[in-house]
């Protein structure tokens, strides 16, 4: 009866090995496309957020989008009030001065990262049944990747959240 037992969880195994296999290329696909669109919609947002490093108080002349039969005649212009960097800073998105476009920009490029992370470790899972050893050192190795940036992630939202901390002065309470 021994005999038996052991000649049943192996098959039991491989049967649950190559079920998750099956699943993982499903699940690959679809998160590759998922990735792919969340990476045009970031760039998208990027795109449309503007340009940086434009001198303040400026006067920038250009010629108008087409949108009619006569757009093209019109020149528009617009003055630069405030220097925008050309980069988003932890401190912006702690204290609230980033804009919603540049929040939205941050959010999807951790999306995307989640993303592309969840797409590898389908990947490695499609190897499992074959290549047992290989796959859950891999595994092993993109859960480390993954807690690295998580870590580093929280870490400098502290480090912003402690520096705001600092800046702003403490109340008295009587």
């Amino acid at each position: 009866m021994c005999s038996n037992r052991n000649v049943r969880a192996p098959k039991i195994v491989d049967s649950f090995l190559t079920k998750v296999a099956n699943f993982s290329e499903t699940a690959v696909w679809v998160v590759g496309v998922l990735f792919i669109v969340e990476f045009v919609a970031v760039f998208i947002c990027a795109y449309r957020a503007g340009r940086a490093d434009e001198d303040e108080g400026r006067v920038i002349t250009r010629r108008a989008r087409p949108s009619g039969l006569i757009a093209g005649r019109y020149w528009s212009k617009s003055k630069v009030l405030v220097n925008r960097s050309g980069y988003i800073n932890e401190m912006s998105l702690v204290d609230g001065t980033a804009t919603k476009i540049e929040r939205l920009i941050v959010y999807g490029i951790k999306l995307a990262f989640l993303l592309f992370w969840l797409a590898f470790v389908f990947g490695i899972l499609t190897l499992l049944p074959s290549e047992p050893g290989v796959a859950l050192a891999m595994l092993l190795i993109m859960l480390c990747i993954f807690c690295c940036a998580v870590t580093l992630i929280r870490r400098s939202r502290a480090d912003a959240l402690r520096k705001l901390a600092e800046k702003r002065p403490h109340r008295k309470t009587t």
